[in-house]
């Protein structure tokens, strides 16, 4: 029997990797502050059909950017291809794809751009257009406003523990529209099974029951981490005590079930964890991690023990599903602080798909990025 309840009403409760105490520091999303450079899944060839454009922006959302760039240089918003969505209230840099033959038109037009705060930094061709998901992720610069020396201190030490055992990889608030419920709409269109279903709304929903998921197994592993065999089975009665024995043995803080569809890090093969099998060791070493269910066709699901929590947040969903790591690994990081100025700098690379903003709630150990709010203020 499992006992922890998620209610539809309610945003999953969240889980944090470490246990530390909450630490003070201010962020504020701008373009000042909060910096994400794009990483391409592959180079360009430099021929092709689509001209390439690595663009830079502020204070514009890529679809801002782009209906700009439609009117401009008269092409359809259609022809143009991307890897993923920026945030609007920040420095931003990604590769976008569009018609070979628009290119001869941004020189004419750069002038315009830039009033619009908008800056062509290079073009190429390659032989496609750029779809959704083709990049490796992105390079964040941050700043960190009313740091103390101590608080500092304590910042440094949980870098450490997160890049060496990551942390939970959640959608973070901005997938789930201005106040947070947009899943509720997709919900209500999935079980009346309409024909056409709103693609950003689904994708909200399936990004939803994925943090269910992921809160429901950070829930046990918190209990295995604290709490005897005895009382971890009054809440998950169906793991046996000595199962879960073996489970408390693992090192890594999200614990691996028999059954988890686990994948290669940061890319690779699914395949499924057996007992006995060196993954738990392999896990620990950042080269492969578990990874989550975005309910819909076409996708694989977790069997055996795992397949008894993944069923909970299984949805019948009419559209693509996918799996999403479970846990990811900050790299490339390096952290800075200036006492005068009671200010840290942070600036890490994280895959496609993990957001800046779940990374630095776990260093604040505190959830703050909700309903829009884009500040991360001192915990007081």
């Amino acid at each position: 029997m499992l006992r922890m309840e998620i209610h539809l009403a309610n945003a999953p409760m969240r889980f944090f990797a470490s246990s530390h105490a909450p630490i003070d520091f201010y962020f504020k999303k701008c373009p000042k502050d909060f910096i994400v450079s794009e990483e391409p899944l592959y180079p360009f060839s430099g021929e092709g059909a689509h001209g390439i454009l690595h663009v830079r922006k502020k204070n514009k959302s890529t679809w801002e950017m782009l209906s700009l760039l439609a009117n401009v240089l008269g092409c359809p918003l259609s022809a143009f291809g991307y890897a993923g969505l920026k945030d609007k209230d920040a420095l931003t840099s990604q590769y976008i794809s569009l018609p070979k033959e628009y290119l001869g038109a941004l020189e004419t037009h750069a002038k315009t751009l830039q009033d619009q705060d908008i800056k062509i930094l290079d073009t190429t061709c390659h032989g496609h257009k750029i779809r959704l998901g083709h990049l490796k992720g992105n390079r964040f610069f941050v700043r960190l406003k009313k740091v103390t020396p101590l608080n500092a201190q304590k910042i440094s030490h949980v870098l450490e523990f997160l890049v060496q055992w990551g942390f939970p990889n959640y959608f973070g608030a901005q997938r789930f529209g201005k106040w947070g419920d947009n899943f509720k709409q997709a919900k209500l269109q999935t079980s009346k099974k309409l024909k056409r279903l709103d693609r950003f709304l689904i994708s909200s929903y399936q990004s939803w029951l994925f943090n269910a998921w992921l809160s429901t197994r950070m829930h046990l592993s918190t209990l295995l981490d604290h709490f005897s065999p005895k009382e971890v089975h009054s809440q998950f009665q169906m793991i046996p005590v000595e199962q879960i024995k073996t489970l408390q043995a693992q090192e890594h803080y999200f614990k691996l079930l028999e059954g988890d569809v686990l994948c290669h890090y940061p890319f690779g093969k699914y395949f499924y964890h057996q007992e006995g099998e060196p993954n738990v060791g392999r896990f620990n070493h950042r080269e492969l991690a578990p990874t989550g269910l975005l309910p819909g066709l076409k996708v694989w699901r977790a069997q055996g023990l795992a397949s008894h929590f993944e069923v909970l947040h299984d949805q019948d969903i009419q559209a693509l599903g996918d799996r999403r790591y479970a846990v990811v690994f900050p790299t490339q990081l390096e952290f800075c602080y200036l006492e005068k100025q009671a200010q840290a700098t942070l600036s890490f690379f994280l895959p496609k798909g993990s957001y800046a903003t779940i990374f630095l709630e776990e260093i604040a150990h505190l959830e703050l990025f909700k309903r829009g709010n884009d500040d991360l203020p001192a915990s007081d």
